[in-house]
Formats: structure tokens, sequence, C-alpha cells
């Protein structure tokens, strides 16, 4: 795909879709498929997660544990799904958030896309919030966000629903092990539900060894199969 600019050593790039996505100057890969980032996000972690989630468990109140904050197009995503009736509490990690000049110029190319829908101004709201402390984004949206390894989080809550956004395990496969899952079930509510892209047959083994059920989903465009995990 085009490549469309350079800041900082990380290279913005345009996807199938005709949004953005990041590739890191540290790991050397994209933050988002090249088939379609905003694609992506919307199925993979709105649609197959959050939505699915409400779906089954309608309730005015949840929270939301996201490993990779990233260019912030998932919560975003999220943010604009609260609403009078649903209040949702988001927790982000990110060890290496981007600079100013970087997403500023990730937003001015995402909002080139003619018939985006989404708030611009709550996109960098997200980016301007504060780190380490709840933020009030909108009246039914909170955000923290949180500059940690994932490795070394310890949850001091439970959440409904978990977005594992992580580069892949062949990129970081440190970050695709029992060390980290075994917080996530503890820390995931009964009937919670995580969503992410990977489907790796040692990955799946291991989530069945912690005692989380899952299903395999039809992937979104270029990906033939993502994940959708439980907590009974």
């Amino acid at each position: 795909m085009k490549k469309v600019n350079t800041h900082e050593n990380h290279l913005i790039k345009l996807t199938a879709d005709g949004t953005p996505t990041i590739q890191s100057s540290l790991y050397d890969t994209e933050f988002h498929s090249m088939h379609g980032a905003l694609t992506e996000s919307l199925y993979v972690y709105l649609e197959k997660g959050l939505l699915h989630y409400l779906n089954v468990n309608p309730q005015p109140q949840i929270k939301v544990l996201e490993y990779g904050f990233g260019t912030g197009l998932n919560a975003l995503l999220t943010a604009e799904a609260a609403h009078e009736n649903l209040s949702i509490q988001y927790h982000s990690l990110e060890l290496f958030p981007l600079s100013e000049d970087i997403y500023r110029n990730y937003g001015e190319l995402l909002w080139k896309k003619d018939d985006l829908t989404y708030s611009k101004e709550l996109f960098l709201k997200l980016h301007e919030a504060d780190w380490e402390k709840d933020v009030a984004i909108s009246p039914h949206f909170t955000l923290f966000k949180q500059k940690c390894d994932f490795k070394a989080y310890q949850p001091e809550s439970t959440f409904d629903v978990v977005f594992y956004d992580a580069f892949g395990p062949g990129t970081q496969p440190e970050l695709w092990g029992e060390e980290i899952f075994k917080k996530i079930f503890l820390a995931m509510k009964s009937g919670g539900v995580l969503t992410t892209f990977c489907v790796q047959g040692a990955f799946r083994r291991m989530l069945s060894s912690l005692g989380f059920k899952w299903e395999k989903l039809p992937g979104p465009p270029g990906k033939r199969e993502m994940l959708r995990v439980f907590r009974e």
C-alpha cells in the first residue's frame, strides 16, 4: 500500500479500506491489518467483542480492558458506542505511547476518509487525556491509560470485555503465554468476553488449560479466522 508520511521513524500508511495504520519503528510491523485498519477494529473488537457481549448481557454499565492503546482506534469506537443508557469505563495499557506529532498526523489522515462519521474531537481528547488517572472523556465514557509492560500489569479490578490487541506472536511471542492470560482469567467477570486475531493452536491449548472457553469465528478481510474467548 501507499506510504504516506514518516514521523520519528514511525511510518504512517494507508490500508485497503482508506484508513491509516502505523508501522512500528521498534518492531517493524503494522498496528493494523493492511487489508483495512478501521474494518479490522470494527469487526474484531466492536462487533465480535463489545457488541456481542452487550447483546448477551445487556446492562447499563460495563468495564473494558484493552491491551494496546496504539492509535486509539479501538478506544474511539468504544467511546462512540457509549450513550445515556450505557456507561463504559475503559482501561487501556500501552508501553510506548505515540507522540503528539504522530497521533495528530494519523488523525489528519484518518479524517481524509470522506464517509468517516466518528468525532475527531473525541479522538484527540482520548490522546490528550492524562495518563495514570481516570479521565471523563464524555458523560458516559471514562478512560484510564496506563503506561506499562503487559507482563507487569496486575489487574486491580474485574472486567466484562477484554480487547487483546498486541503485536502477533511472531513479533512478540512473550505476550501470548500463560503468565499474562492467567491474570486476564482472574480479572474477567463470569460471562466476560475477550477477542483477538490470534488463532494459533498452541495459544488455544494454553487458553483451555487455564479454564477459558473459546470459539473460532470468520476473520476480518485478509484473515481466515479470529478468536472469541469466554470465562464461564
